[in-house]
């Protein structure tokens, strides 16, 4: 990523996702009137406090 980009609204309106890049740390978007592709960088909050147990390696029968 060597150039930083201050994009219009207008552009990022009708931008269309490509891929996840880099393990979740940057997207890859696709502009189809100009056909450039930016690489967008991300961050993933992890909201704790709305956890839930969706299963049990334990075998105790409860949620495995």
């Amino acid at each position: 990523m060597n150039k930083k980009y201050h994009m219009k609204k207008e552009i990022v309106n009708r931008l269309e996702y490509v891929e996840e890049t880099y393990a979740g740390e940057i997207e890859t978007w696709r502009d189809p009137v100009t056909g450039n592709y930016y690489h967008v960088p991300i961050e993933i909050k992890r909201r704790w406090n709305e956890s839930e147990v969706i299963g049990n390696d334990k075998g105790n029968g409860e949620n495995d």
